[in-house]
């Protein structure tokens, strides 16, 4: 009897061990906050789902996770569970009014800290592809938030 339970037992171990290692965490922490004001709105985008077009817009760009962080100590680390291998981009904000928005100047300059994957020269609105990283098992990502008021 325990000879056919264990083959059972072998095959449900493994089977749920490829399962989970389908998914993987994101671990996503940005320094270089210029306060703990406000929060820092955080959106991942997919390549395979999202709009890449409009990256990093997190409101028409289907991001695939997104929220909302307390900075402590100039600092962010949030982690996102269950993302499908792939190529992913990271954009932020540190929305230090609170008014779930970023703020800009009267020629569209932020006037509030922006951060994205791979953290590219900014000349401009950040593009996909230079932000794009691989995720095919736990990931982390360094951003460092950029001001340019």
């Amino acid at each position: 009897m325990s000879v056919r339970i264990l083959p059972a037992a072998v095959a449900a171990f493994f089977g749920c061990g490829l399962a989970s290692a389908a998914a993987a965490d994101l671990t996503i922490v940005i320094d270089g906050l210029r306060s703990d004001r406000g929060e820092v709105k955080l959106c991942v985008f997919s390549a395979e789902t999202s709009n890449k077009a409009v990256f990093p817009d997190c409101v028409t760009g289907r991001p695939v996770k997104q929220g909302s962080a307390i900075i402590r100590g100039g600092r962010v680390v949030v982690t996102y569970s269950g993302l499908k291998p792939g190529v992913y981009a990271v954009a932020s904000i540190h929305d230090e009014n609170g008014d779930g928005k970023l703020d800009t100047n009267i020629v569209g300059i932020p006037t509030e800290g922006i951060g994205v994957s791979n953290n590219p020269m900014l000349y401009g609105k950040p593009e996909f592809a230079k932000s794009a990283f691989e995720i095919a098992g736990d990931t982390r990502v360094a951003i460092t938030a950029k001001y340019f008021f």
